[in-house]
């Protein structure tokens, strides 16, 4: 077992985070104007992957395939982000001509703010990997 925890990089920890803030990006995602069922179904994949591969990481310690997990749970957050946006198009719209408020998008742009960076996080992360190879 403490070849396994040996073989743990910086990218284990960093992922690990990323799953976390993506969790609070999801539950901020509930409060925005508009909600979609796939930028849901995305994000939550997104999760789940990571958390996955930071299990198989430290049960297995299989670098080949574990590594994958980042860059997966990284393409899936961004799909979601990009769901997430198709249905507050409008809002922004309205938003820009002066018949909603600018409190209609302050939710979303917090949840966006906090899945960007879980994204981001998911995509550094990926690049450091999960386990030494």
């Amino acid at each position: 077992m403490s070849t396994v925890k040996a073989k743990k990089s910086i990218g284990f920890f960093i992922i690990a985070v990323a799953a976390v803030v993506g969790i609070v990006g999801i539950a901020l995602y509930g409060k925005s104007y508009s909600t979609n069922s796939k930028a849901y179904g995305f994000m939550i994949a997104a999760v789940i992957v990571a958390a996955v591969a930071l299990v198989i990481g430290q049960v297995a310690g299989k670098a080949a395939i574990v590594n994958w997990g980042g860059v997966c749970a990284a393409a899936l957050m961004a799909a979601g982000l990009g769901w997430s946006l198709t249905v507050m198009v409008d809002a922004i719209g309205y938003v820009i001509s002066g018949l909603f408020q600018f409190s209609t998008l302050q939710s979303y742009i917090t949840f966006a703010i906090v899945a960007g960076v879980s994204w981001l996080l998911f995509l550094i992360g990926s690049f450091t990997g999960i386990v030494k190879g």
